[in-house]
């Protein structure tokens, strides 16, 4: 089969695959947030806010060393994995002795057992990493997708159940215990590879060189990416983060949704295309649909948080709505400028990201530092300037230096970007017209009606519409093929 129909067949087995894990998703937001309290939220997130860098840790940017590679072997595969485990191991006993310091940092003696328990899903993630990497590098995408949305519905239901018996926190915690466990066993089925012992033959230099720039850029993005939750946390109290830690799951939700797995699918088909002809339109057919779905989803999200608030989480978290708006709109810079962090690693070009995101995201961390003199709110103003500013120097300085040419990205990000404004900004305008007059349900419905009024005006009446619209009707074609 060809890249074009791997590419093809692997996106629309993982968007069905996403679409389910999407339900899966909200539903858990919808339910958990019913059952369980903010200060309980709040307790988790202070935990996973920090400790969570154990993930990063144990991958240690090995998994897409591995998906990279084009001359990776047995034994290369099999040390890989060992590093993992060995690297997981030391990570999970170093935050199963930071509980305490962690609670007294917090000053929330939950929080103790909370990181105990947590130190185990660490662990158990680590053990999967390789599974999972040579899973997708064997473009087994269907199985991934089965493997993902199974292990979603596990551990949803598993949480509810905790959380209907008064749970709390705990609710949290196993939610996340039963998600990697059973992922665990689904990638060691989905990849149809079993390691073998550790070898000292191996060249593993690269691969290390490689996946320690890796990890570095993933540890930095990690750190400006929970560190309004520790701040917040730390100064505002549990019942305050809590509210964050909602907004901030919904802001993330098309980032796991799209990102994540068309990373999966675009990573191992545009190293393999690296130095092809057909390297650069794969990428803008890639920027395309990532520009229209990201845009869209998060200027949605901004403009309809009243009514998504009200809908999903129910009454009490009126405090979500103004931080998720404020996210979101930073969520657009995030979303577009995956298609850069797609060039770093398929060029094998990461000690370039590594330099820019030090700065970048440097400067991110002193903008929500600043915010949190004005609590959560601030701390949100500070996170979405500080992505703008990321992906203004990705597009000045850092892409122009791998050999990609910019300015193609750019007039494909243009388009959607004033379409989604337009209509976002005008049905935002009519919310709050509406919201103290009628039920959540028909604000939405009307917010939707004049976004889906906009995009049909721009693509049948305006030129550059309609070839993005036939532009993105033929990758649909693709994807039912």
């Amino acid at each position: 089969m060809s890249l074009a129909k791997h590419a093809a067949r692997g996106a629309a087995t993982t968007l069905v695959g996403q679409t389910a894990r999407f339900v899966i998703q909200v539903a858990s937001v919808s339910i958990l947030s019913r059952l369980i309290a903010p200060h309980d939220f709040g307790l988790f997130a202070m935990v996973t806010a920090i400790a969570g860098i154990a993930g990063i840790v144990a991958d240690f940017g090995l998994s897409a060393a591995s998906i990279q590679s084009q001359t990776l072997t047995d034994a290369q595969r099999s040390n890989l994995f060992w590093s993992n485990v060995g690297i997981g191991v030391i990570a999970a006993l170093g935050i199963y002795l930071l509980s305490w310091p962690i609670a007294a940092f917090y000053n929330e003696p939950a929080d103790v057992q909370i990181t105990q328990v947590m130190a185990w899903v660490f662990l158990i993630s680590a053990a999967g990493t390789q599974f999972r990497a040579e899973a997708t590098a064997r473009l087994r995408f269907s199985a991934l997708a089965v493997v993902d949305v199974s292990a979603q519905a596990i551990s949803l239901g598993a949480a509810a159940g905790i959380a209907v018996g008064g749970g709390g926190y705990w609710a949290l915690v196993v939610q996340q215990l039963v998600l990697s466990s059973v992922t665990l066993i689904g990638v060691i089925v989905a990849s149809g590879w079993r390691p073998g012992l550790p070898r000292r033959n191996a060249e593993m230099r690269a691969l290390y060189s490689f996946g320690g720039h890796t990890f570095l850029i993933q540890a930095i993005n990690y750190l400006t990416g929970n560190v309004d939750n520790v701040l917040v946390g730390r100064f505002s109290g549990a019942a305050a983060l809590g509210v964050y830690s909602r907004s901030y799951q919904l802001f993330r939700l098309p980032l796991q949704q799209i990102a994540a797995p068309m990373t999966s699918v675009a990573l191992p088909i545009l190293s393999k295309l690296q130095a092809s002809p057909q390297y650069m339109p794969y990428l803008l057919r890639a920027q395309l649909v990532l520009c229209y779905a990201f845009t869209g989803m998060f200027v949605g999200l901004a403009a309809l948080s009243d009514p998504i608030v009200e809908i999903l989480l129910g009454s009490g978290w009126d405090d979500v709505k103004p931080i998720l708006a404020i996210l979101a709109v930073g969520g657009v810079f995030q979303g577009i400028g995956y298609t850069y962090y797609w060039i770093f690693l398929s060029k094998a070009m990461t000690n370039l990201q590594l330099r820019f995101s030090l700065v970048g995201r440097g400067v991110m961390i002193v903008l929500m530092v600043a915010g949190v003199v004005w609590g959560p709110i601030g701390v949100a103003v500070g996170s979405t300037v500080g992505q703008f500013g990321v992906w203004l120097l990705n597009t000045v300085f850092a892409v122009p230096r791998t050999g990609v040419d910019v300015k193609p990205l750019l007039r494909i990000a243009v388009r959607p970007f004033l379409l989604f404004a337009t209509v976002g900004s005008t049905a935002y305008g009519v919310s709050l017209v509406l919201r103290d007059l009628f039920s959540p349900w028909f604000v939405l419905g009307v917010e939707l009606g004049i976004v889906l009024m906009g995009c049909a005006v721009a693509f049948f009446l305006v030129a550059a519409g309609r070839a993005d619209a036939r532009e993105l009707w033929d990758v649909v074609r693709r994807l039912r093929r």
